[in-house]
């Protein structure tokens, strides 16, 4: 499993930020219907955490559409559980 790939984000007031997946997160980085979390992301760039804060809910609000999607597939798929059951 690797997750230490270092990945950039331009953010809108604090400039180019670099970030990681945390360690922790295993095996869930391949999957295709993974919720990413706040507590998944690691700040690399040294900040003080008032900047910290901001830029990793910018962060974490662009992965809203991915977020969204697995949302609806899990939603979608439930949806036809309990008609299977019916």
């Amino acid at each position: 499993m690797k997750t230490d790939w270092i990945y950039q984000f331009d953010s809108t007031e604090d400039g180019t930020v670099d970030w990681q997946y945390r360690p922790s997160i295993g095996e869930k980085i391949y999957h295709a219907h993974w919720m990413i979390n706040k507590k998944d992301i690691l700040i690399r760039t040294k900040l003080a955490d008032a900047p910290k804060k901001r830029v990793l809910q910018e962060l974490f609000e662009s992965f809203a559409e991915e977020n969204q999607s697995v949302r609806d597939h899990n939603n979608k798929k439930a949806r036809e559980r309990r008609a299977k059951k019916s």
